[in-house]
């Protein structure tokens, strides 16, 4: 159910900022220690995420809506085109919610940098090795094997 939130997305996007095309050209400079260091920060990143996720469902949980609920109402404002049906009572504990999602961005980001500096990469490299990743497959791949190796504890490499 927390993946059908949505919200890792949009904390992930929020957490890179934006990516400056010259972040492509950093493709050729991106070291084995940095994508070494960028899957550290993004596993750290993306439990984050995790717990926040748990939080605002909680939050839209303790407003008296389900998650499937919120979405539809989320996604009729961001659609003119599209319809829900909604009480005033509804539309009231949406709103209310969003305003306490809004409001845990910036700590949100801030833990997020901090994340990432503490697993060694300042902000402006962690956008721009997430940028070099995006557009370069050799590099996805050794970052699919680095995490791999994360993931079945063997560290060396």
């Amino acid at each position: 159910m927390l993946k059908s939130v949505k919200l890792n997305l949009f904390l992930f996007l929020a957490t890179l900022g934006t990516i400056s095309m010259s972040a492509q050209t950093e493709a050729k400079k991106v070291t084995d220690q940095d994508l070494n260091k960028f899957a550290d920060a993004y596993q750290a990143v993306q439990m984050e995420n995790q717990k926040a996720q748990q939080e605002m469902v909680a939050m839209i949980e303790e407003s008296g809506l389900d998650v499937e609920k919120f979405q539809k109402i989320q996604k009729a404002q961001m659609d003119p085109n599209t319809e829900v049906e909604a009480t005033e009572k509804e539309l009231t504990a949406h709103k209310q919610v969003m305003a306490e999602i809004q409001a845990m961005q910036p700590k949100l980001q801030s833990e997020m940098e901090a994340l990432i500096k503490k697993k060694g990469l300042t902000m402006q490299r962690y956008q721009e090795v997430a940028a070099a990743i995006q557009t370069n497959q050799e590099l996805q791949q050794q970052l699919q094997a680095i995490m791999m190796k994360k993931q079945t504890g063997d560290t060396e490499g």
